[in-house]
């Protein structure tokens, strides 16, 4: 009798184990293929841009533009593996708008391209750190500044 409950505890110990196991792969499966953006504010004012942060991670990026000036700006964003300069569409004076990229490592530069703006100053970058899985592309390189 004594046996037997041994090796009943036994089974029931390894299956305990593999269950913790089957969890843990589990659960890393999820945090490696959920990874959300990373959202970075950006305000535009005349003639200066401002970030919420200075540094990213490699991989998706969330840019959330805001024009607090008083009149029209744009926003285009080049470099750390994009394949090409990203163009958002006008941004009223009030308005808001979103884009999200994929970036490796490196700097990514972000100016607004109505002309003689990013001459008077709207003009930044942000360095992005590491490499992101399958993201491919080439950085670009010369002047970003339009």
């Amino acid at each position: 009798m004594h046996a037997h409950r041994q090796r009943t505890a036994f089974v029931a110990l390894g299956v305990a184990v593999a269950l913790a196991l089957a969890g843990a792969a589990a659960a890393a499966v999820a945090a490696g293929s959920s990874a959300e953006a990373a959202t970075i504010k950006v305000t535009e004012r005349e003639y200066h841009i401002a970030l919420s942060a200075s540094s990213s991670k490699a991989g998706s990026v969330t840019f959330v533009v805001h024009n607090a000036g008083t009149i029209v700006h744009k926003l285009d964003i080049a470099g750390a593996g994009l394949r090409s300069t990203v163009k958002l569409p006008s941004i009223a004076p009030g308005a808001t708008r979103k884009v999200t990229v994929k970036v490796t490592g490196g700097k990514l530069s972000l100016w607004c391209p109505v002309p003689g703006h990013a001459a008077l100053g709207m003009k930044t970058s942000l360095k992005v750190s590491g490499t992101a899985a399958g993201s491919g592309g080439t950085t670009s390189t010369g002047s970003a500044w339009g």
